[in-house]
């Protein structure tokens, strides 16, 4: 939440100033796509969703559905916000594009946490055993090793306070 949060002040700025600062716009996409989406969203498909649906929670037509679209159209946003930055870095044009798509990027994700905290989470708690919560922290445990590794999660966390 600190990254949006830092994004939704630096948006503010960029729409007064009608100028992006480059390096804040590159963290916050480095942050999403490896933090939000490689790290936490991979460990919501690898552990957390197959342990909900093992205990009878459907992947279609709930709230796991719901969590796989969202991961899907987030990962769409920062494709569009990438290719938007690269023509306003590159050809000088597109600042209400990129603007656009970080408020959309913004929106996307309070909404998306509201429904993990409110619904996902508190659902996944009412099904799961002791054995599942310890096999599930362990896969995080693995997931981000794998996907971001201690020192880069670290730096990423770093990084999300200079956005």
């Amino acid at each position: 939440m600190r990254a949006v949060a830092r994004l939704e002040s630096r948006v503010s700025e960029w729409r007064r100033s009608r100028r992006i600062e480059r390096g804040s716009l590159e963290k916050f996409i480095e942050f999403a796509k490896l933090f939000t989406d490689r790290c936490h969203h991979g460990k919501e498909e690898r552990c957390l969703f197959p342990c909900m649906e093992k205990r009878g929670v459907p992947r279609e037509g709930g709230p796991i559905g719901v969590m796989l679209y969202e991961h899907q159209l987030g990962r769409q946003l920062i494709s569009r916000l990438e290719k938007a930055a690269e023509t306003y870095f590159n050809e000088g044009r597109g600042l209400e594009e990129v603007l656009t798509v970080c408020e959309d990027y913004m929106g996307l994700i309070r909404q998306h946490i509201a429904k993990e905290n409110d619904i996902l989470f508190p659902m996944g708690e009412n099904v799961a055993t002791e054995e599942d919560v310890d096999q599930t922290n362990a896969c995080y445990e693995e997931v981000e090793l794998r996907e971001v590794g201690e020192e880069e999660h670290h730096r990423l966390e770093k990084a999300a306070d200079e956005i």
